[in-house]
């Protein structure tokens, strides 16, 4: 099971809590390998390089699958051509936190406060390139206020920032923003779900509030290397599925704040192809480019 980031965080801890059921599914046992580098690319580009006979998975967030080959001008690989996907492991949503002193209560009291202050509008993102920063683009699009991104090291860095009143904002998946919310050290205006959130009724979707473009789901899933064949990536599909449905896994997916949504790898494969084509455009108004050419 490869993984494109160090041990200890949200896709490490994925990889090494399906080992152990995937083992005893398959009857072999499931090594995690940590490839960290580049935004999960190095691991792609391993998995790439597998043979296609199931013995090789890959687990990985929408951004290492999705964006980051869309920010390079020679992508090392092809999401929909090299990778076969095998399983979705759990959805998260996205939220906009501001300041708690900002004079803004609800988003469409921040979106008129960033039309008058512009010089002000900025939100920060947890490093540039990543899912975080193009949903910060893509809200600035869709509300019609250009926000400048601030590139930190990371979730925390970037919150602490906004609870000091460095930045008026942050973007951020909600689960990290919740604590301190709570704290009444900021305040979470909308969130990407689809529904609101059981960790946090009180927060709207965006879609609620005027802005269907913004429903966006962020994931993790599963993946094989392209060639695969069907009947193998049925198998593991459904020790994935099974492994959800255990009460041991499904409440530590519930810690990381995940939602569980079984698919299909033809469901899974038709989100991967939509989200592609979503954040393509998103990417290329940025100008942004993860390989600075």
């Amino acid at each position: 099971m490869l993984v494109g980031f160090p041990p200890g965080g949200a896709v490490d801890i994925l990889g090494r809590l399906f080992a152990e059921p995937m083992g005893e599914a398959i009857g072999r046992t499931v090594i995690v390998e940590n490839r960290p580098g580049a935004v999960g690319q190095i691991a792609a580009e391993a998995l790439k390089a597998a043979a296609p006979d199931g013995a090789t998975l890959m687990v990985a967030p929408d951004a290492s699958v999705i964006i980051r080959p869309q920010t390079l001008s020679k992508p090392p690989f092809d999401p929909l051509a090299d990778f076969t996907p095998v399983a979705h492991t759990g959805n998260w949503a996205t939220a906009l936190g501001i300041h708690a002193g900002l004079p803004a209560k609800t988003l469409s009291e921040f979106v008129n406060w960033a039309k008058a202050n512009p010089d002000r509008a900025t939100f920060g993102s947890s490093g540039a390139g990543g899912s975080t920063h193009f949903f910060g683009v893509l809200l600035g699009q869709t509300v019609g206020v250009p926000l400048r991104q601030v590139p930190y090291k990371g979730a925390g860095p970037a919150i602490l920032d906004v609870v000091a009143g460095h930045i008026p904002a942050t973007i951020q998946p909600l689960g990290t923003l919740l604590a301190q919310a709570k704290a009444g050290k900021l305040a979470i205006l909308a969130m990407s779900g689809s529904r609101r959130s059981p960790g946090a009724p009180e927060v709207p979707t965006f879609s609620e509030l005027g802005y269907p473009g913004l429903t966006v789901d962020g994931w993790f899933g599963i993946f094989a290397p392209a060639g695969t064949p069907p009947e193998t990536t049925a198998k593991l599909n459904g020790a994935f599925v099974r492994a959800m449905r255990a009460p041991a896994v499904g409440e530590k997916m519930r810690n990381l704040d995940l939602e569980v949504r079984e698919m299909s790898p033809q469901e899974f494969a038709a989100v991967v192809r939509a989200d592609y084509a979503r954040w393509g455009p998103v990417i290329r108004a940025s100008g942004f480019r993860g390989d600075g050419q």
